[in-house]
């Protein structure tokens, strides 16, 4: 397999994982997320008449300010689900999608499911690949689990990997043995497929200070053929977009995000994850298609 086929597997199948991410065995389906109605943007999600419009975008991002409080300043209310489908676009073309369900449970805990596919040209040939994640955040915002399988025909795309996290250590099992990787001591993320950018909003209102929020990612290590070099994620609020839907105006909110040497911006309407925009070379674009079913399209920038 040649080097660029080796990153187009990475990028395709991990959906931007980031440093220690990600892949591991898993035994319970995300449920499909529930139907919305015709309309599904809340109307919530529009400007009022007479509203002022969306405050301009910075040209150039403020500093980051330090880390969170170590106590969430605002959590996710008892009994809280979001549930989507995202589809991935590259270069315009369809190649993956990927249902997620987000849930707080009645413990306290906040736990993510998700599977999805995504497809591989290998040899004029496209193959599938199937994968499954799992996530969990304790009470307190903090990782506790991580698992997720990828596995595709003939043992392409297969790889797995779980991480336990339990007073104040972390075990990774790779299937080819268990080690153990470091836990920060501060605000921390599992950087799994771009279904666990659906907590990013969540952990901007518990931790964020500042207008930014940075987070430690946990993981085990090594990154998979074409990820992204570990380091911190960064989220930095840089005020709303407009967005045409039909006959009315979506407001989103707008985060610049940075993942080691991954970055993009993050669209969100209060907890509720929208979209992805990666930077680089390639475009590469996720969006809700359970809210969008005809398509996201964004306005260019100014």
């Amino acid at each position: 397999m040649t080097r660029r086929k080796r990153r187009w597997l990475g990028f395709l199948g991990l959906g931007a994982l980031v440093g220690a991410a990600t892949l591991a065995a898993l035994s319970v389906r995300a449920p499909r997320p529930a139907h919305r109605g015709e309309d599904p943007v809340p109307g919530a999600w529009s400007l009022a008449p007479g509203e002022e419009p969306a405050p301009e975008v910075p040209s150039e991002d403020p500093p980051l300010g330090e880390p969170g409080p170590a106590v969430p300043r605002e959590g996710v209310p008892a009994g809280y689900v979001q549930a989507g489908k995202l589809a991935y676009e590259l270069d315009g073309r369809r190649v993956a999608e990927e249902s997620y369900r987000l849930e707080r449970l009645s413990g306290g805990e906040l736990l993510l499911l998700s599977e999805g596919t995504f497809s591989v040209r290998i040899l004029l040939v496209s193959v599938q690949v199937a994968f499954q994640q799992e996530l969990r955040l304790d009470e307190g915002l903090r990782p506790r689990a991580y698992r997720l399988e990828a596995r595709g025909p003939l043992g392409l795309g297969t790889r797995r990997v779980s991480i336990a996290v339990e007073g104040g250590r972390a075990v990774a099992d790779t299937g080819d043995g268990s080690r153990e990787v470091p836990v920060p001591d501060g605000q921390a993320f599992f950087v799994g497929t771009i279904a666990s950018y659906a907590l990013l909003p969540v952990l901007y209102r518990a931790w964020g200070q500042g207008d930014a929020l940075r987070l430690e990612p946990v993981g085990v290590g090594a990154s998979p053929p074409g990820a992204s070099t570990s380091g911190p994620v960064e989220v930095l609020s840089v005020g709303t977009i407009e967005v045409s839907l039909d006959e009315r105006t979506v407001v989103l909110e707008r985060y610049r995000l940075r993942a080691g040497a991954f970055a993009g911006i993050l669209l969100a309407r209060g907890l509720e994850f929208v979209a992805f925009v990666g930077e680089g070379e390639r475009s590469f674009f996720a969006y809700r298609s359970d809210l969008f079913p005809r398509g996201l399209r964004l306005p260019r920038p100014r």
